[in-house]
């Protein structure tokens, strides 16, 4: 199946079994209503085990990010590193930290940056976990449940700056407050988990972000139509172990936040 995002009816939009036409500049919208629902349904109410096991592997959605606390609630700061925990190795506040699923500990995974420069890293550059099944998430595991304030930038009401407060799971490792960037996403995207403190949309109809209803007020997409592709795209990268592709053009780089818009995407 073919998918065209394009605010034109462009030369390949003929092609397309479905057309989204959103509103130049506004794909970040559409990319993150697509991925509250993906993240929802795959990851949160059920557990892909295609997903999971990539998203263990291939990305840093385990890893271990410090909270500080501000005002009363708290904001994110950094990936907790192998030098909070003590270690001397070379390189070692070059390397970040995932907590292992079976023991609950702290573990140093082979292959990130500290490992890439310098004499002892030599030849474990790959990530390799070995028998390290990292947490993709505090929750359950969690010390307390606490308040992060988000940034929010999109136009309307919060152009030029406002704040979202919504609740991560978050446990204390090294003398430092964590939580996981898997649990930080959930927050960014609005996909609510039991007893989280926090403003969470009450569904995919509910306009706040980043949920369909919300995307349609800035692309002008029926949300309907976003979720259906959403489920298409992920259902089908499920039965076919990842052959779903996001071809994306330069157009999105002729924006001031095309940054954005590629981050969303991916």
């Amino acid at each position: 199946k073919v998918v065209v995002v394009s605010p034109d009816y462009g030369g390949h939009t003929k092609f397309a079994d479905h057309w989204l036409n959103a509103e130049p500049g506004t794909d970040a919208a559409l990319a993150l209503g697509m991925a509250h629902v993906i993240l929802k349904e795959h990851y949160v109410e059920k557990q892909t085990p295609y997903f999971d096991a990539y998203a263990k592997k291939r990305t840093d959605l385990p890893f271990l990010v410090s909270l500080r606390e501000r005002d009363g609630v708290y904001v994110t700061d950094r990936f907790l590193r192998a030098s909070d925990l003590g270690e001397t190795s070379e390189n070692a506040q070059w390397k970040t930290v995932v907590l292992d699923e079976a023991t609950g500990e702290p573990v140093v995974p082979n292959g990130s940056l500290g490992f890439r420069w310098g004499q002892e890293g030599e030849g474990n550059w790959n990530l390799q976990l070995g028998e390290t099944s990292p947490r993709l998430s505090m929750l359950g595991a969690h010390d307390e449940l606490v308040p992060v304030d988000l940034a929010r930038f999109e136009i309307g009401d919060t152009e030029g700056g406002g704040i979202m407060r919504r609740g991560v799971p978050a446990k204390r490792v090294g003398g430092q407050l964590v939580t996981t960037v898997f649990d930080l996403l959930c927050a960014q995207l609005g996909v609510a988990r039991d007893d989280l403190p926090g403003d969470w949309p009450e569904g995919y109809e509910d306009p706040l972000p980043c949920t369909p209803a919300w995307q349609q007020e800035h692309t002008g997409v029926d949300a309907d139509l976003v979720i259906r592709i959403a489920r298409e795209f992920a259902r089908n990268a499920e039965v076919t172990e990842g052959r779903s592709m996001i071809m994306m053009g330069a157009g999105t780089n002729h924006w001031f936040h095309g940054d954005q818009i590629y981050r969303a995407m991916l």
